[in-house]
């Protein structure tokens, strides 16, 4: 069976890699991988990182993304990448589409597929996250999808309530767990070093993503640094923002409070390995990442979840929400801190995510009738 894998940021590259890696490996496949989105934008350092874990890079579809981030330049951009996938499923010609979560570049894959008559295998359908337009992209990627592999039974009730077939909606748990667990980690001073930032009593890993439905970034990103300040000991270690509308602002946000600051670096991105080790050497996560409920839980650190991007998403009780506000902001931290979250339990899984996909995937005998059902679904579901 050939599969053709799309990943558009270095966040769903993380989460995919363990299934690619059995895919890549298992001689009942052939792997393509087609990339897009922010691994191609300048200075993007991802496309190196997918070299170096051994996998080779078929297909790029350059979304332009790059010049500008406004609404219509995204709506642009989303076009560019249903013909550039388009074009690339044209020449594969792959028996399944394999994709993950809820990114507008995924969107785009996902209805050239649907359009070119490629069934679709989704990860993480299901989910709720009520404050992006993340959350409609999801679901309507789950519908024009044609199997499942939920992350948790709460989002497999809601992709059969969505009318999907039944038999068709696996739970899997997330694949990110797999790479939480499989990753190596490096020692705290080599990782220290590697990011450049002199290790503080206290260290926090802060990643603040757009906010897409409630247009008030800025402000969010200024009550969170002003919050920073009443721990002007602690190190920072901020990552940058995901490709999407006011990503660019927060960023040049971020980079100038850096700036002149000796306990705090910005990376445009850590990579796996040193995000993992990050996660391991580093007392919270603060921002409103995704990443913070999905694989912060694993390494008994809590989770600042700041506003309403996240809302709804099954979280464990490590993660600690609060509202856009200085006040809020310091207090949740206070409370971070004088936890003990070391026994939490993560809800996303038991780290065998990957081998229960692969297979779910060999189980599939006839591609071919999936995307026949899919389009039933579509148009009678």
């Amino acid at each position: 069976m050939k599969v053709l894998a799309v990943s558009g940021t270095r966040a769903d590259w993380g989460l995919l890699q363990p299934v690619l890696t059995l895919l890549r490996d298992d001689s009942r496949f052939t792997l393509e991988i087609l990339i897009t989105g922010q691994h191609l934008m300048g200075g993007s350092t991802s496309v190196d990182v997918i070299g170096a874990a051994g996998f080779n890079v078929s297909h790029r579809v350059d979304m332009g993304l790059a010049e500008r981030d406004d609404d219509a330049a995204l709506c642009a951009a989303m076009g560019r990448a249903v013909a550039g996938v388009g074009a690339a499923l044209a020449e594969a010609r792959p028996d399944i589409m394999l994709v993950l979560g809820d990114r507008y570049e995924i969107l785009g894959a996902v209805t050239a597929a649907l359009l070119s008559k490629v069934p679709v295998a989704h990860i993480a359908g299901g989910d709720v996250t009520e404050g992006a337009f993340d959350d409609s992209i999801r679901h309507a990627m789950t519908k024009m999808s044609a199997l499942h592999f939920t992350t948790t039974e709460e989002a497999a009730i809601r992709v059969r309530q969505m009318g999907e077939t039944p038999g068709h909606v696996f739970v899997t748990g997330s694949p990110g767990i797999d790479q939480v667990l499989a990753m190596p980690r490096m020692e705290r001073a080599e990782f220290f070093a590697s990011v450049g930032l002199k290790p503080q009593e206290k260290n926090f890993v802060i990643t603040l993503h757009p906010a897409t439905l409630s247009g008030v970034n800025a402000a969010i990103a200024r009550e969170m640094l002003n919050a920073l300040g009443a721990w002007p000991q602690a190190g920072l270690i901020f990552t940058g923002s995901n490709a999407d509308p006011g990503a660019a602002e927060l960023d040049a946000m971020v980079q100038a409070y850096v700036s002149g600051r000796d306990n705090a670096v910005f990376h445009t991105s850590l990579g796996s390995a040193r995000y993992f080790s990050a996660l391991t050497h580093c007392d919270l996560v603060l921002g409103n990442s995704s990443s913070g409920l999905y694989e912060a839980p694993s390494f008994g650190i809590p989770t600042i979840n700041i506003g309403d991007r996240q809302a709804r998403r099954v979280r464990s009780a490590s993660v600690i929400d609060c509202a856009p506000e200085a006040g809020a902001i310091r207090a949740a931290i206070d409370t971070a801190l004088a936890g003990d979250w070391s026994s939490v339990t993560n809800p996303y899984g038991d780290g065998q995510a990957g081998p229960r996909i692969l297979s779910h995937l060999a189980a599939v005998q006839d591609p071919a009738a999936l995307i026949c059902k899919s389009f039933k679904d579509i148009t009678h579901g």
